[in-house]
């Protein structure tokens, strides 16, 4: 089950670390799982991102960006399996790090969401939603910025190896 966390602890100026803010409890699909049964999920929980589970293992992860431009736009079947169009790369940082890390992290990777991971196992997520929640200033700001920019050098073509940003709505 997914379950949003909006409680923070930050005292004295402490920087807060992901595992304060992440996201424990994740809706997870598995490798034959529909890409109708994900958008369902995605719908129901209000979330845009999926980690893919298979043997107790993450395999990779699927995006509703994933699903409408690697399959429905190009004219794909609903009941194909997301293992199809997953991105098979996962991108992942230490519970104990700093927020400040994910974001940079972020921006290198020009990603939204990290999994986290704690004795080299994944136990959560943390997305850039969760960061504004706590980190508004000009800095954060930045590496919004940064997270976002254009990847140089892309050449945009129907192959679903190329990294893209996405834009969800936030404020900062």
């Amino acid at each position: 089950m997914y379950t949003p966390i909006f409680f923070f602890h930050i005292k004295n100026g402490d920087c807060v670390k992901i595992k304060e803010i992440m996201t424990k409890d994740m809706v997870v699909a598995y490798p034959d799982t529909t890409l109708e049964a994900a958008s369902n999920m995605m719908r129901n929980y209000d979330i845009g991102f999926l980690p893919i589970e298979k043997e107790e293992d993450f395999i990779g992860v699927i995006t509703d960006r994933d699903i409408v431009i690697r399959a429905i736009a190009l004219g794909k079947s609903y009941t194909d399996t997301v293992e199809q169009y997953m991105t098979g790369y996962i991108i992942s940082i230490a519970s104990e790090e700093e927020i400040e890390e994910a974001l940079e992290l972020m921006a290198e990777e020009k990603v939204k969401r990290l999994m986290v991971e704690e004795n080299k196992k994944l136990v959560g997520m943390i997305s850039l939603s969760d960061i504004l929640q706590v980190k508004k200033d000009e800095e954060t700001l930045e590496y919004v910025t940064r997270i976002f920019s254009p990847i140089e050098n892309a050449v945009i073509t129907n192959e679903i190896d190329i990294p893209q940003a996405e834009i969800d709505e936030f404020e900062l």
